[in-house]
């Protein structure tokens, strides 16, 4: 990483760490009673959503986007999302999960369009982040994302791999069933030059995914197994 140009980190940087949206979750459907929250008319004997609820949900259509094969559909829960999950930032600024939602359905978004990655994006990422961290320290999901931004950045713009390892261990301690976080923390430790220190971790992100029922995650986490056996 140090030896490219900060031009050339910053277009790998910021698509990887939009990349690090792809968490931990399975599969998860949504109804269309979800999809029509950003459109609901209220009658007397309805009340409007929390911004809990709005961010679950935002965060479901996250999922949703992940899981879908389909370029439009990709965009349309991408979209959804991010329209419920600043819904939910409108209706209360303090609420973490709301925050997260912003940063995985916009992060998604940009990738999905193609947009340049460019300083501007990746500072709109940092700040979202920080953001949530600020609200909830434990929050699992923002501090894997962290560690993996920690991770891309050139040391010119904050990169740090020991901050990407102390987030990354955070973020397993704190949800014991973490994919990729795993698969994160195996590759900081590749990139500190001590490649078999995340053996372990791949293995246990294999056989979570598998339990678990995520084919993308498992086959990454196998991949990376590879390339360390081959390497030796």
């Amino acid at each position: 990483m140090r030896g490219r140009s900060v031009k050339s980190s910053l277009l790998a940087v910021c698509a990887a760490i939009l990349q690090l949206t792809l968490l931990p979750w399975g599969a998860a459907a949504v109804d269309d009673e979800c999809v029509a929250v950003e459109h609901v008319v209220l009658t007397d004997r309805q009340t409007a959503p929390t911004a809990q609820q709005l961010a679950a949900r935002a965060l479901e259509l996250l999922r949703q986007g992940e899981d879908a094969t389909d370029r439009e559909a990709k965009r349309a829960a991408y979209s959804q999302g991010l329209a419920l999950a600043r819904q939910a930032v409108a209706a209360d600024d303090r609420n973490a999960d709301a925050h997260f939602a912003v940063f995985g359905n916009e992060g998604r978004l940009l990738l999905l369009d193609g947009a340049t990655p460019n300083p501007v994006n990746l500072l709109k990422v940092n700040r979202e982040l920080d953001r949530v961290l600020a609200l909830d320290p434990n929050h699992s999901d923002a501090l894997a994302a962290k560690g993996g931004l920690y991770r891309q950045l050139p040391w010119v713009l904050g990169g740090s791999l020991s901050k990407a390892e102390d987030c990354l261990n955070r973020a397993i301690e704190l949800n014991p069933t973490a994919v990729s976080a795993r698969i994160e923390l195996a590759e900081t430790y590749r990139d500190m030059g001590e490649p078999q220190r995340g053996r372990s971790l791949l293995e246990a992100a294999a056989n979570i995914a598998e339990q678990q029922g995520k084919k993308r995650q498992m086959t990454e986490a196998r991949h990376l197994l590879e390339q360390l056996s081959s390497a030796h």
